[in-house]
This record gives C-alpha cells, sequence and structure tokens, in this order.
C-alpha cells in the first residue's frame, strides 16, 4: 500500500540546516523526526518536529560518518512515550539526487526499529534520508511485519 510523507516546508529546512553543522568528530549527524501515522486507503504520516542527538552522545568511530549512543537511542523512545507520536532515523546524505541508504545503514539501522515499535505500536516508525533536493524513508506501519519504501515524500 502507497505511503506519503508531509514534511512542512520550515521544518524541512531546519533539519538540512541542522545536518549539515560540523561535528567535532563525526563526518555527519544525526537527527530524529517524530509524525503522526493518518491510517487509511493511502497511509500517511505528518511530520510535527525534528530533535538533533546532541554532540555527546555521538560515538567516536572513524569506520562510518556517524554512531550514535545508547541515550541517543532512549531519549528518542522517550520522545515517542512523551508525545505518542512516531519517530524516525535521519540523516543526510550529501550529494544531489535520490539519496540511497549505505550498507551499513541497511544492516544497523533497522535494528533500531523494534525499541521504536514497542513504545509507541500505534505509530509508523522508521527511517528518513535526505539529500540536498530530495529523501527517501523506509517506513514500519503499525503491526506490519517489515517496512514498505515510501512513495511520496512532500514538503509541503
Amino acid at each position: 500500500m502507497p505511503i506519503t510523507i508531509h514534511l512542512p516546508r520550515g521544518l524541512h529546512h531546519g533539519v538540512l540546516a541542522d545536518l549539515r553543522r560540523p561535528h567535532a568528530h563525526a563526518a555527519e549527524r544525526i537527527g530524529f523526526l517524530y509524525g503522526r501515522f493518518v491510517s487509511g486507503d493511502q497511509p500517511l504520516v505528518m511530520m510535527t518536529r525534528y530533535v538533533p542527538v546532541p554532540d555527546e552522545q555521538y560515538v567516536v568511530d572513524d569506520t562510518i560518518g556517524a554512531r550514535i549512543n545508547g541515550d541517543a537511542i532512549r531519549a528518542a523512545m522517550q520522545g515517542v512515550l512523551d508525545t505518542g507520536e512516531g519517530v524516525f532515523h535521519t540523516h543526510l546524505h550529501e550529494w544531489p539526487g535520490t539519496p540511497w541508504f549505505s550498507r551499513t545503514d541497511d544492516e544497523e539501522l533497522p535494528r533500531l526499529i523494534p525499541a521504536f515499535r514497542a513504545v509507541g505500536p500505534t505509530q509508523a516508525a522508521g527511517l528518513f534520508l535526505l539529500s540536498p533536493d530530495s529523501a527517501i524513508a523506509d517506513v514500519w506501519l503499525p503491526g506490519a511485519q517489515g517496512p514498505e519504501r515510501v512513495i511520496r515524500i512532500s514538503v509541503v
């Protein structure tokens, strides 16, 4: 079933600005987008806010662009508990065109989803990847066994 994500323009600009900030040791930034799931014939996730990962929650690891610690994951889970919204691990690949999750992204990031779903079982959770002019997302809908690639991400 095709899934759509709506991302408010101001939120989109703020996410890009944050993800482009330099970090002392990480090559890229990570944050968490939160959104509300609207079920129906055309499932929709309405993104509502973004929370950057604080500098002290990055782990020094020269083998990948960025790694975050358990405190960052727990904070994202607490954000779900506090608001009832779903959460999306979010980062940026800084080249134009449709981005693609790296092999490391594909291997490691889906491991976060069971924790996100455990605290927000009625919401969608997932992975959100931006480029300067595009984005992709994998979404785990409530009750679904696995992810679905989002068909349409609209900046509104």
